[in-house]
């Protein structure tokens, strides 16, 4: 009987600590997104980057967006062992560790393990740039929810970071 408590706190210790990690790799990723938004926001006021280049998402940067990933790990008692953009696609890897443990019990090695859990959140553009017909026209901003056309003497409005890029964790 005692086995099975002891395997049962370890499973909710797991169960914490997967909840922990999904939650970093999410704060990764919505920070990298918003991130992304304010570079979006910059050129379409005509003095940023490349729109498309922007709109597709790339390259990641660590800094701000794991450690949004290490807040969240903290707030959910965990720390943040790993945490880095992905090669292949947009997102982020987090590795966490939970703070607590198995308790002390009577089976031997078990008392003051901790768990480790990964999780992985990408993020998708939602959007593609159509150039403008003549030369002086400016771009639109397809999007699945709505088109926009880009002006930049005139304000974006009702647009945010979720109309660019949708979030998910993935398997």
């Amino acid at each position: 009987m005692l086995a099975f408590f002891v395997f049962a706190q370890a499973a909710a210790l797991r169960g914490t600590g997967q909840s922990a990690a999904d939650a970093a790799a999410l704060a990764a990723v919505r920070e990298a997104r918003d991130s992304i938004y304010e570079d979006f926001l910059t050129s379409v006021g005509g003095e940023g980057g490349d729109l498309a280049e922007i709109i597709a998402g790339g390259p990641l940067e660590v800094g701000s967006a794991c450690g949004e990933a290490q807040r969240l790990a903290s707030m959910n008692n965990a720390t943040l062992v790993h945490c880095s953009p992905l090669s292949d696609r947009l997102g982020y890897s987090v590795t966490i560790e939970t703070n607590d443990s198995v308790a002390q019990t009577v089976i031997p090695g078990t008392g003051n393990q901790t768990a480790r859990a990964e999780a992985t959140a990408v993020m998708e553009p939602l959007c593609d740039v159509q150039e403008g017909e003549a030369e002086d026209d400016f771009p639109e901003l397809s999007c699945e929810s709505d088109t926009w056309k880009i002006d930049p003497d005139s304000e974006i409005s009702g647009f945010e970071p979720r109309d660019l890029f949708g979030i998910r964790l993935e398997d």
